[in-house]
């Protein structure tokens, strides 16, 4: 896919996989773990934007910034095996 940049891409990705999930009608089925994978992708977009955000970097230092980068991404890692496996279940 590589429009934007490797976390942007996979946010939209959990998004998109939400979307095809409602126009398949297997969000019904398995409505808590798509919210799961929703939120994943939220926390995938916010991640992708810290490389954008520069200014902010300089503010807070790099290694803050990194480190609050790093912690997003394993919180979207964390969400969307949260949400595989509310919808591997039901």
């Amino acid at each position: 896919m590589a429009i934007f940049g490797g976390l942007i891409d996979l946010g939209i990705a959990f998004l998109l996989a939400a979307v095809f999930g409602e126009y398949l009608k297997f969000r019904n089925v398995a409505k808590k773990g798509f919210n799961w994978i929703i939120l994943a992708g939220i926390f995938f977009l916010f991640t992708g934007s810290f490389s954008i955000a520069t200014s902010l970097s300089n503010y807070l230092g790099t290694s803050i910034w990194t480190g609050l980068q790093q912690l997003f991404e394993i919180l979207g890692w964390l969400f969307a095996l949260v949400g595989t496996l509310f919808i591997v279940y039901e």
